[in-house]
């Protein structure tokens, strides 16, 4: 008979050892992985909840990726336009010095038509140079997106910019041009101050239209997902990491054990209860 009244029942210490050896397997692994659920045994409703999270990360990482290019073109945009709008300030003071005719000989009016054409091609080249990636951003017919959101480009090419009616006919930028209708060597300067007026103001407008999208439209979107993903990664984690210092001290229990199931091994694979608790003191 036992020492509690009932019938002596055999400690089978192989498979306790057994049993010990494989739970310490186990915390060892989510030591080594920092993952508590390596596969569905080891909780499958957490692991169901953690996997769902994944997917919403991994969804909102793809948005911030989309996010932060949106942002990289408008600044390329916003950049691009900076320099168009400089070289416009400069095409007007020419115009404004032919403007004034005393002092200044035909020579010098030439001079500055031939300093005009040279910003126009330059305001061209912006217009035809500005890319990211395979994307022409200044040619027209392009927009910068977000999921519920756009903004759109327009060409800045000087065929297409400053256009205005003047006596009944549309003209463009390209028109205060050498061999144009309102070159600046010409009489008309009043049109060609229109033009370049009309111009620059369309400019402006455009990259302070971009930059709101940028301050208004991509910027809060980016808070607002970084925050998102900041609080599913917390909860994700939460459920699916290891918890170190419970690991770390369920480990050091089953060394205990398991140092203590080797000792009962040693002294034979049968013992009395009685003689295992003297064996583990």
């Amino acid at each position: 008979m036992s020492a509690i009244g009932g019938p002596f029942q055999p400690f089978d210490s192989s498979r306790f050892l057994a049993a010990i050896q494989a739970q310490k397997s186990g915390v060892l692994e989510q030591l080594a992985t920092g993952n508590r659920i390596n596969r569905g045994a080891d909780d499958p409703a957490g692991l169901i909840s953690s996997e769902h999270l994944d997917a919403m990360l991994a969804e909102l990482e793809a948005e911030t990726r989309s996010l932060s290019r949106a942002q990289n073109v408008s600044r390329v945009v916003g950049s691009a336009l900076g320099e168009v709008s400089d070289l416009l300030i400069e095409a007007e003071a020419l115009a404004v010095a032919n403007a004034n005719t005393a002092g200044l000989s035909d020579a010098e009016r030439e001079a500055n038509q031939m300093e005009l054409n040279s910003i126009l091609a330059a305001v061209d080249r912006v217009s035809h140079t500005t890319n990211f990636g395979d994307s022409h951003l200044l040619r027209g017919n392009t927009s910068i997106s977000i999921s519920d959101a756009s903004v759109d480009l327009e060409s800045t090419a000087v065929n297409d910019l400053g256009q205005a009616e003047i006596d009944g006919e549309s003209y463009t930028l390209s028109d205060v041009g050498s061999g144009g209708a309102f070159a600046i060597t010409g009489d008309n300067l009043e049109g060609s101050l229109e033009l370049i007026r009309a111009a620059r103001q369309e400019v402006i407008f455009k990259q302070g239209e971009v930059g709101a999208f940028e301050a208004n439209a991509i910027e809060p979107r980016i808070a607002s997902v970084g925050i998102a993903i900041e609080s599913l990664s917390a909860a994700n984690s939460s459920i699916r990491d290891t918890d170190y210092a419970k690991a770390t001290a369920e480990l050091a229990r089953l060394d205990v054990l398991e140092g203590a199931a080797f000792r009962v091994t040693s002294a034979g694979a049968q013992l009395d209860p009685t003689a295992l608790i003297r064996l583990l003191g």
